[in-house]
């Protein structure tokens, strides 16, 4: 029975296809190809670009951070600078008061002279 025609298997290694259709199939995996290549490029980009910005947002942040550092410098200088203010007043106040003490003992030590001479030629 398994040698009936009606049992056997027809030859199935030919296949006809209209020429059309298998260039328009081979247009097809070659596009599905190209495809594929320009999907793992495209793939490979993004990843490119995000490890981009994770090198900008690094970058923002140290110079935040040194902004900041800029910052607290000026802000130190000010004060600092304030406090040299605060010394030369304080210095110049000092300055006038040894100037009246030394104006003042020469007037008085003048007077004195000045009285003493004029009591001893009396």
């Amino acid at each position: 029975m398994l040698s009936l025609n009606s049992f056997s298997q027809t030859d199935t290694t030919k296949v006809t296809l209209p020429t059309k259709v298998v260039r328009l199939a081979a247009k097809d995996l070659v596009r599905y190809d190209g495809c594929k290549i320009e999907l793992k490029l495209t793939q490979e980009k993004v990843i490119k670009l995000e490890e981009k910005d994770v090198q900008k947002d690094n970058i923002i942040g140290l110079l935040n951070d040194k902004d900041k550092n800029n910052q607290f410098i000026i802000g130190q200088k000010d004060l600092q600078i304030g406090e040299y203010k605060s010394m030369t007043d304080d210095l110049q106040k000092e300055l006038r008061r040894s100037r009246t003490k030394t104006f003042l003992y020469k007037v008085g030590t003048f007077l004195g002279i000045a009285t003493s001479a004029y009591l001893f030629i009396k």
